[in-house]
């Protein structure tokens, strides 16, 4: 029961295939056969446009109705006009368009591409219409044929399906991109944006061109060239390879009606060979220029996906910084609490023995535990700046990197050191601000213990991109640097995953030193002063 509602959908589409693909095969043939009086080359010239579009786009399984319906009226223009033999020609013609699409088929399903799609179906009209060339070619012997009548028919059929397939192509693409939605409340009231500029376009240069045409035959007729190819660039270089397709029959349309109207064609297939040849520029224009906007849009979206990553790499660098510290706070904290009271214990503990004992054995080596007691406990604030600075905590970055630079003891090394901090009111975000506490950490060291430098400018520039420059005059970094230590190294990696960069200049020949430079983004809020 279910069977009876399903095959008489199929025979309504079958049937309603027949009647539009007759129907408009042959309007399609009468305005060729206004164009060229000769009957096969009329039926050579736009239907074969239809037919191979219609063979591309639709399933198989109506393939040989079409090839039936085709091969009747065929038959019926033959009965009708009663034309030369030649003509007879027509009936092979739509077999040599069936077999030419059955491995064309499966060539068509592995195309995913626009740009290739359109380029095969162009493709196809070239083969279709060599083939229909070399069929005439071989029976015009049998027939007394010219074989300049082969070039027509081969010029004749390329020229129709260069018009036309590309078109049929353009509305199917146009239409199976429509997104079809049930009558709904929503889809009623939801305002319909119709965007007509290609088709304006279109109007305006058909309309321009015609009235040029109409009024200035004979002064235009050596521009003929430039001016119809005008409209191609312009449309597909606005609208890709869907104004190429526009401004191609447009251009189609103007050529033949110069042709009617003022003759500007010494033969028919001149005005074939030209109208071929300016739709094929508007459609290599129209297919290049598209599918460098296809890959720009490709690349637009890559480099949002890699900002994207690289957004989320930066995110994970600061709160694995974030953890580093969290975790030197902690075991600085640990060490401070638990190590640094027993060594202060310990302390106490060698007093009272120095101070109990009467026996200079036992003196010593309480003077010995004391001795070691402050060497440790030395060592241990040491370690602890390291970890942590506290005063990094207290004070802020800029009393911090001071009382670096003191500990480094540039003056007793007779080293010019210049600190300029332009900070002022602002206040880092704790990530940057211990970045940039220990990069300046490293690079005061690697100065102090190997540039043999006599002058150091250490500057700081706060904005949207921290700036860190740091310059001296000794001896510079030598040769493969990178490979050879880790301190540079790591200030390098740890600024680039936070999203900055760093540049080092180093002249080693004029003596002139080397200059780092740390462009670090940041979060920078000012506070007010209460």
């Amino acid at each position: 029961m279910k069977s009876k509602p399903h095959s008489a959908g199929h025979y309504f589409s079958f049937a309603f295939s027949i009647v539009i693909f007759s129907i408009s095969w042959f309007c399609l043939w009468s305005i060729s056969s206004y164009l060229s009086p000769d009957l096969l080359l009329a039926g050579l010239f736009l239907p074969t446009g239809l037919k191979l579009a219609v063979l591309v786009l639709t399933p198989r399984r109506f393939w040989k109705l079409f090839l039936v319906s085709e091969l009747a009226i065929c038959g019926w223009l033959l009965w009708l006009l009663n034309g030369e033999q030649h003509n007879m020609l027509l009936l092979l013609c739509p077999f040599v368009s069936y077999f030419l699409a059955i491995p064309f088929a499966g060539i068509w399903q592995r195309l995913a591409a626009y740009w290739q799609r359109l380029l095969a179906v162009i493709g196809l009209v070239l083969v279709h219409g060599a083939a229909v060339g070399a069929m005439i070619l071989l029976l015009s012997k049998p027939l007394e044929l010219p074989a300049s009548y082969a070039f027509s028919g081969t010029i004749t059929a390329i020229t129709g399906g260069i018009l036309l397939s590309p078109f049929f192509y353009l509305l199917y693409d146009y239409l199976n991109q429509k997104i079809w939605e049930p009558l709904s409340p929503t889809l009623i009231h939801q305002e319909i944006t119709i965007r007509p500029s290609a088709l304006l376009w279109t109007i305006a240069f058909f309309s321009i061109g015609l009235a040029a045409e109409l009024t200035f035959i004979e002064q235009m007729e050596p521009l003929v060239l430039l001016i119809m190819l005008l409209p191609n660039i312009f449309m597909a270089y606005r609208y890709g390879w869907q104004g190429g397709v526009l401004a191609a029959v447009m251009n189609s349309i103007l050529l033949t009606t110069a042709r009617q109207i003022s003759g500007s064609f010494s033969s028919d297939q001149e005005l074939k060979i030209f109208i071929t040849t300016q739709a094929l520029v508007g459609l290599g224009l129209g297919i290049a220029i598209s599918r460098q906007y296809l890959l720009a849009q490709r690349l637009q979206q890559v480099n949002q996906e890699l900002a994207h990553e690289l957004n989320n790499k930066q995110n994970l660098a600061r709160q694995l910084v974030m953890v580093e510290e969290d975790i030197r706070k902690s075991v600085a904290r640990e060490l401070h609490d638990e190590i640094g009271q027993n060594i202060t214990a310990i302390q106490i503990q060698a007093m009272l023995a120095d101070r109990t004992t009467q026996e200079d054995n036992t003196k010593n080596i309480a003077e010995t535990i004391h001795s070691l007691s402050m060497r440790i406990h030395g060592a241990t604030r040491q370690l602890l700046t390291q970890l942590r600075p506290q005063i990094l905590d207290e004070l802020g970055l800029e009393n911090a990197l001071r009382q670096l630079a003191q500990e480094m003891k540039f003056a007793e090394r007779q080293i010019d050191f210049q600190l300029n901090i332009g900070i002022a009111n602002h206040k880092l975000d704790d990530i940057t601000a211990v970045t940039l506490y220990r990069i300046v950490q490293e690079l005061l060291n690697n100065v102090s213990k190997h540039s043999q430098a006599t002058e150091v400018q250490l500057s700081l520039m706060p904005g949207t991109m921290f700036s860190l420059e740091l310059r001296d005059n000794g001896c510079g970094l030598p040769d493969g640097w990178r490979t050879k230590g880790q301190g540079l190294k790591g200030i390098e990696e740890r600024v680039s995953a936070l999203g900055g960069n760093l540049s080092i200049q180093s002249d080693i020949r004029n003596g002139k030193g080397t200059r780092f430079i740390v462009n670090l983004p940041t979060k920078i809020t000012t506070t007010e002063p209460i």
